[in-house]
């Protein structure tokens, strides 16, 4: 006798999940996770911060995150003193600061993996600063920021993003909230 199971998952963190595979395609990224994730995750994988946004759906702002490769012993783990400021940067959970990682080429998660250290620390830096001038909402240099890194990786995709929006700019009466807010699922 041959038996099949039905079944459906149902809840806010499925909700979550759904809305964050569907971000990936205006950030041009692979795979987004949650700060549930990011923070569950930070021993394990280098992580980039590209945003703040809202989803359809959930009314709370979600801190986004994408995963670039995973720290493996040969790399020291995340909160490493010990590795050069040559490598690629990245913000840890445990502390605001911009971190460095050692990256293995067969963990790296993405495009990542074709580019030299020194041009992925560049597009870190540009993008961390260009980041950080969004979120306080001084688009024209987070624009300059932007403008940086896209010339360094033309097809970063959370870079492109967030230069298209920050062009975009602030219109005559809106509240800036440094928040990206998806209204499409």
């Amino acid at each position: 006798c041959e038996y099949r199971i039905n079944y459906t998952v149902l809840g806010d963190g499925v909700n979550l999940a759904s809305r964050l595979e569907a971000a990936n395609k205006p950030f041009g990224t692979v795979v987004l996770v949650a700060e549930s994730s990011w923070s569950n995750c930070s021993e394990a994988f280098a992580f980039r911060n590209v945003g703040s946004i809202t989803v359809p759906g959930k009314s709370s702002v979600v801190s986004v995150h994408e995963p670039l490769y995973r720290i493996t012993a040969a790399s020291h783990g995340p909160l490493s003193p010990q590795v050069s400021s040559s490598q690629l940067s990245f913000v840890s959970p445990q502390s605001s600061q911009e971190e460095v990682a050692e990256p293995e080429n067969e963990d790296v998660l993405n495009a990542w993996r074709v580019l030299p250290k020194s041009t992925i620390n560049e597009l870190a830096r540009d993008y961390h600063a260009g980041l950080r001038h969004f979120v306080a909402g001084d688009l024209p240099k987070a624009e300059r920021a932007f403008a940086a890194g896209a010339e360094i990786v033309p097809d970063d995709g959370p870079t492109k993003l967030l230069l298209e929006l920050t062009r975009g700019g602030k219109k005559p009466g809106m509240t800036w909230d440094g928040v990206i807010h998806f209204e499409h699922k």
